[in-house]
C-alpha cells in the first residue's frame, strides 16, 4: 500500500517539473506571467517532495526540512503574485518582496536550529490559508472582476484549496499512515489540475492563427467608439458578440491588436474616457461622480474607483484638480 502511494506521489512530483519546465522555458507568451506560474509549481514541488522523503526514508535531513517550507511558505507568495499579474496587470515591484520574508526567514532559522519543528509547517499551512481566502475574496468572488478571472483561474484556485486540505489532513493525524494518505491527496490534486491544464488554453495553445479582416475591426470599433455600447451597463463580451454578431474570439482578438487590451479592460478604458470628459466639463460640475460613473455604464462605485485608479493614478478628484490646475496655468 505504501508502495503504491509512493510511486503514485512521486509521479505528480514528475508532473510539476514538467509544469515548471514548460512555464519557465517553453511558453513564451508573458515572460513575467509565466514565470511566477513555474515558480508556483517548483515549490508545490518542493513542498510535495519533501514529504514523500519523509515518509520513505521515516525523516529528513535538516536542509530538506529547510527546503520543504521555503516551498511550502512560497506558495501563497506566489499565488498572489499570479493572480495580481494575470488579472490586474501588475508587474512586480520591491514592496512584494516582503512576502517572501517569512519564507527566507523560516528557511534559516530551521537550519540554524538544526532540526524538525511541526511549528513552522503549521504556521506555513495558516499563511497559505490567509492568502487563499484573501485571494478568493478580492479576485475569485468578486464580482466587479468576474469578467477577467478565468475557468483557470477558478481551478487553480481551488486546486490550492483542495492542495490545503490535503496538507491539513497531513498533519491532523499523528501517524505515519495519515501523513501518507494526506501527501497522496496533494499528489491527486496536482494530477487533477495537470490534466484540466492540457484542456486548457493556458498550457495548450491552437497552431491556427486567428485571421481577422479589415471589415470585422471596423465592425467592432464603430461599436464602441461611434454607438457606445460601452454605456450599457450589462456588456458582456457574449452580448457585444451577440449584438454585432461576431464570435467572441473575432471580439478579443481585435481589442488586443486595437486597444492592446482584453474585452472587459476596453470597455472600461472607453468608460473612463468619458467620465474624464464630464469631469472637467462645467456642465457636469454639480453631478456626483458616481452618478456619472453609473451614466457611463459601471454598475458599482467599488468597480468604478477600481477602474478609475488602475487607468489614471489618480482618485477622479485628484484627476479633476490636475486637470483644472493645468488649465489655469496654461491661461
Amino acid at each position: 500500500m505504501e508502495i503504491a502511494l509512493t510511486i503514485f506521489s512521486s509521479i505528480s512530483v514528475a508532473t510539476c517539473i514538467f509544469l515548471i519546465l514548460y512555464f519557465l522555458f517553453i511558453r513564451k507568451e508573458n515572460p513575467f506571467h509565466d514565470t511566477v506560474l513555474g515558480l508556483l509549481f517548483l515549490a508545490i514541488a518542493i513542498r510535495i517532495s519533501k514529504s514523500i522523503i519523509y515518509y520513505v526514508f521515516s525523516g529528513i535531513d535538516t536542509i530538506g526540512v529547510a527546503l520543504g517550507f521555503l516551498g511550502f511558505s512560497s506558495i501563497g507568495p506566489l499565488f498572489l503574485l499570479y493572480f495580481n499579474n494575470s488579472i490586474e496587470k501588475n508587474n512586480f515591484d520591491s514592496k512584494q518582496i516582503l512576502h517572501f520574508i517569512y519564507p527566507a526567514l523560516g528557511f534559516i532559522t530551521i537550519n540554524l536550529i538544526s532540526g524538525y519543528d511541526r511549528n513552522f509547517y503549521i504556521s506555513a499551512l495558516a499563511s497559505l490559508v490567509l492568502y487563499t481566502v484573501y485571494i478568493g475574496v478580492k479576485f475569485v468572488f468578486n464580482k466587479d472582476y468576474a469578467e477577467l478571472v478565468t475557468i483557470w483561474h477558478k481551478a487553480l484556485f481551488y486546486a490550492i484549496v483542495g492542495l490545503i486540505g490535503a496538507f491539513t489532513f497531513q498533519h491532523s493525524g499523528n501517524s505515519m499512515k495519515w501523513y501518507t494518505i494526506g501527501t497522496a491527496i496533494a499528489a491527486l490534486v496536482i494530477y487533477i489540475l495537470f490534466f484540466y491544464a492540457l484542456k486548457s488554453p493556458v498550457l495548450i495553445k491552437k497552431a491556427n492563427r486567428i485571421i481577422v479582416s479589415e471589415k470585422q475591426i471596423k465592425q467592432v470599433v464603430k461599436a464602441l467608439e461611434v454607438n457606445k455600447s460601452y454605456l450599457e451597463p450589462a456588456i458582456t463580451l457574449v452580448k457585444f458578440s451577440e449584438t454585432i454578431d461576431l464570435p467572441t474570439y473575432i471580439i478579443s482578438k481585435v481589442t488586443k491588436s486595437v486597444y492592446n487590451k482584453s474585452f472587459p479592460e476596453t470597455i472600461n478604458s472607453f468608460r473612463i474616457k468619458d467620465i474624464k470628459n464630464k469631469l472637467i466639463d462645467p456642465r457636469y460640475k454639480n453631478d456626483k461622480i458616481e452618478n456619472l460613473a453609473f451614466d457611463s455604464g459601471f454598475k458599482t462605485p467599488s468597480a468604478f474607483y477600481t477602474a478609475f485608479k488602475k487607468e489614471t493614478q489618480k482618485t477622479p478628484r485628484e484627476y479633476q484638480k490636475m486637470i483644472i490646475d493645468d488649465i489655469t496655468e496654461a491661461n
